[in-house]
């Protein structure tokens, strides 16, 4: 193998999360002088207007009136509020935030939760340099933990280099790296989108071995920043005891997982998704069209309809998935998918068909996929964290998770099936979006008729370029297409 010199890698302590804007704020007119409203009181006043029915302004002046403090008067309604499991306030403040530089082991958790929006740096589309890997604050201090580290690094590095170089697309090269690759985004959500991060910053302590010591550290980033934003909401939110501060998002980063253990014992390591249970209390697919005619109809299908899928993907793959926030999913430890990839690393890896179609790079990527193999256990062997070591886990490694479709994912044109199965999307997600489809068709083939890709739902392409999955359904060509953006821009 040849060796590339290492860069000077990323800290924990220089990853960066930084507020771009809050809300909501405002500015009232009080007499004749101007008041800055934060979200504090804002928020607070427009709960007590959920009672009393009266503007703004009128609130912040009867409660200057019965000569209460209205930071006092926010606080004392936030503590009500939240003493007694509500989360309608602290759902009502928002943060719009930018983490800089993280790697991916961090980041597969933070796009997690479903009330959350988030964009995010693509590896599909932007090459990674030298410099953007992420080391674990224990090894940057510890002479013998850097020294494998780095090597593992360097070997994964420059194999994906090479990948590159023989005209593989980065978004398969990307599979051979480490999730201490680098990454940033954009997350903008409600103060409950990101308590869980804050709660369990808290619970994890400074080195837990199954919670990542940069999650911890970016956590109290964030509680800085909530702290800052709405001090009253923050402290009061934080109040409220329960094992369960917020809405449930996938979390890889556990010990175990008896549910999901229990499901792999019963159907194996399977190589494609399994279909557990589908039901649909409307059956009739002529019903279910009819419905689909009709916007204020279809909304009602989306409860009717689910199905539950147990899928196996790479971790690649699987940041993608967890972004697609309407399907609920869990996902099964990945210390589990890490130990499974130890005790066989060719069996439990997902290799790219243009990689594994050349005999030559199947052969370097595999060497690869052990050499890491070999590293993440001297890791272990030298007493390191779980926690740490997962950091040197190639994007390739098997993952299993459970994911609920509900009409929306399964019918819509914005859906994960039509999604997906679009000759733009992930090849792995294309690969599990058609395997969904497949696998209704055998228990309901009505339902299944009524799916299909984008451009069969919508009766047009609304890509840039159109390609000939359309012409399975419909006459298209590049005047058609044409005057149908044209029509959609205004053009």
């Amino acid at each position: 193998m040849v060796f590339f010199f290492v860069a000077v890698m990323i800290g924990i302590d220089d990853i960066e999360v930084k507020l771009l804007t809050y809300g909501p704020k405002t500015t009232l007119k009080i007499g004749e002088e101007f008041v800055s409203v934060e979200p504090d009181v804002l928020i607070a006043l427009e709960g007590i207007g959920t009672v009393k029915g009266v503007t703004l302004e009128d609130r912040y002046r009867e409660v200057l009136k019965l000569g209460k403090d209205p930071a006092k008067t926010a606080f004392e309604l936030h503590k009500e509020s939240t003493r007694r499991g509500h989360s309608s306030l602290t759902t009502s403040l928002m943060l719009q935030l930018e983490v800089r530089r993280c790697s991916r082991a961090a980041s597969m958790l933070l796009v997690s939760p479903p009330f959350g929006s988030y964009l995010q740096e693509s590896q599909r589309r932007k090459i990674v340099e030298r410099s953007d890997f992420v080391i674990p604050k224990y090894f940057s201090s510890n002479p013998e933990f850097k020294r494998v580290f780095e090597k593992a690094i360097e070997e994964s590095y420059g194999t994906y280099r090479f990948l590159i170089d023989q005209g593989i697309e980065l978004e398969d090269a990307r599979y051979l790296l480490p999730l201490a690759s680098s990454t940033s985004l954009f997350m903008s959500g409600s103060l409950d989108t990101f308590l869980g991060f804050i709660i369990d910053s808290r619970r994890g302590g400074e080195h837990s071995d199954t919670y990542p010591e940069e999650l911890v550290s970016i956590g109290k980033k964030i509680e800085e920043i909530a702290f800052k934003v709405a001090p009253m909401m923050t402290r009061a939110r934080l109040l409220f005891k329960t094992p369960f501060p917020t809405y449930p998002y996938a979390n890889p980063y556990k010990d175990g997982d008896v549910l999901l253990e229990k499901v792999l014992e019963e159907y194996g390591e399977i190589s494609e998704p399994a279909l557990l249970s589908f039901n649909s209390i409307v059956k009739d697919r002529d019903l279910v069209s009819k419905a689909l005619e009709n916007p204020a109809e279809a909304s009602s299908l989306v409860p009717f309809m689910n199905a539950v899928f147990l899928e196996p993907l790479s971790l690649s793959a699987y940041h993608q998935s967890i972004r697609h926030r309407t399907v609920p999913t869990a996902v099964e430890s990945i210390y589990r998918a890490a130990d499974r990839w130890l005790s066989d690393p060719r069996k439990s890896i997902i290799i790219p068909p243009k990689i594994r179609n050349s005999e030559k790079l199947t052969k370097r990527f595999e060497e690869v996929i052990e050499a890491l193999a070999g590293y993440y256990e001297s890791l272990m062997d030298l007493g390191a964290a779980r926690s740490d070591a997962v950091y040197l886990l190639p994007q390739a490694v098997k993952i299993y998770v459970i994911r609920n479709y509900n009409a929306f994912n399964l019918l819509w044109p914005q859906g994960y099936v039509a999604m997906r199965t679009c000759s733009y999307a992930q090849w792995e997600e294309r690969a599990i979006a058609y395997a969904i489809w497949r696998k209704i068709e055998d228990v309901a083939p009505g339902i299944a008729s009524l799916m299909g890709e984008r451009c069969k739902l919508l009766g047009y392409c609304p890509e840039k370029k159109w390609c000939q999955i359309i012409l399975k359904y419909r006459e298209y060509n590049d005047e058609i297409h044409r005057r149908i953006l044209g029509e959609m821009t205004g053009s």
